[in-house]
């Protein structure tokens, strides 16, 4: 069975937590030539890149130091993958949050500008200077999409609970951005989907999931091969989507 990423450029933000690992696993699984992990600081990306790669597999992933919030640093990183690997392939983000969780009378401007710096900032610098380039660059042979760009969001983002609000409206603006680039970009290959994630079954949820609302959520590995699947050219026909991943979690 073909690997669906065999030789493929792929940077991964986010890759740390089990979420994060899981998905950075299952790039080199799938075949990654390399995966990019860019985090603040290359202490960070090195203890993501150990923790979840055995050995074999650490020199695939190629750690990169810088803080997406800051303008300027998505054009950096897409110049150092493009001027390393000649392409980039695909784009992943689980970035995002840092958010207070708070009634929005309670709230402040600052919260939202925080929202919205962690969220949608974070989602341009990590997408649009690696379109760019994506634009730049030929198809691969057979391919029917020349770069994908798979952005993880929340079901906050469309239907707040109380007090994920000012979360939610940040990560609203990342499943606005994603379908604007997939409908400006549907003629060139560009492949452009968000993923609202609901409930993930991590440690930290069994503090608050009962256990029917934990064998319910999506696992770890779940949400890596959704991603793997959106970041490969075998989700070619899926453009401008909210993918909605909620595992068993179907009342």
């Amino acid at each position: 069975m073909s690997m669906l990423l065999a030789d493929q450029v792929v940077i991964c933000a986010g890759a740390s937590g089990r979420v994060g690992g899981a998905t950075l696993t299952a790039l080199i699984e799938q075949g990654a030539k390399a995966v990019i992990v860019p985090s603040r600081t290359i202490a960070s990306a090195r203890h993501s890149i150990d923790e979840h790669l055995d050995a074999a597999h650490r020199t695939s992933a190629v750690p990169f130091e810088t803080d997406l919030t800051i303008d300027g640093s998505g054009e950096a990183l897409a110049a150092f993958v493009t001027e390393r690997f000649a392409r980039i392939d695909a784009v992943i983000s689980l970035a995002g949050g840092g958010t207070a969780f708070e009634p929005i009378v309670e709230s402040t401007q600052a919260d939202l500008e925080q929202s919205f710096r962690n969220n949608l900032v974070v989602a341009y610098q990590c997408f649009v200077p690696a379109l760019r380039r994506m634009l730049a660059q030929s198809y691969r042979d057979g391919a029917r999409s020349r770069g994908r760009l798979v952005a993880v969001t929340a079901g906050s983002s469309l239907t707040p609970q109380p007090r994920f609000g000012i979360m939610g409206a940040g990560k609203a603006g990342v499943n606005l951005l994603m379908r604007a680039i997939a409908r400006e970009h549907k003629s060139d290959g560009i492949v452009s989907n968000a993923v609202v994630l609901g409930t993930v079954a991590i440690d930290a949820a069994r503090t608050y999931l009962d256990d029917s609302e934990f064998s319910a959520a999506a696992t770890p590995k779940e949400v890596a091969d959704v991603l793997i699947f959106h970041a490969s050219d075998a989700s070619s026909g899926v453009n401008g989507e909210l993918v909605h991943l909620n595992a068993r979690e179907v009342d």
